[in-house]
């Protein structure tokens, strides 16, 4: 009795530990872009400033001077996308 008793409940909390792992471990991808600060850039220029900037959409646009901030693609070349107050 006992042993049949090991040989279901093994496997059952196996799997119950791997289902709360996942759900505890699961990090949204929002989230995760929510937390980080970029720098903002002039738009003709691309000159870094020191204002703190988000990549999250929202109404208030990211500006420093009277000017709309942007950020920095990949290359390192351009500053295509617009940027957003943190709040």
């Amino acid at each position: 009795m006992k042993t049949n008793f090991l040989k279901m409940g093994f496997p059952i909390a196996v799997v119950v530990f791997a289902i709360a792992g996942a759900f505890a471990n699961n990090v949204s991808s929002s989230n995760l872009s929510s937390t980080i600060d970029v720098n903002g850039r002039l738009p003709i220029s691309c000159q870094e400033t020191n204002v703190k900037c988000s990549t999250v959409p929202n109404p208030q646009m990211c500006t420093s001077s009277g000017q709309q901030l942007y950020r920095l693609n990949a290359e390192g070349t351009d500053c295509p996308d617009a940027l957003f107050k943190k709040i």
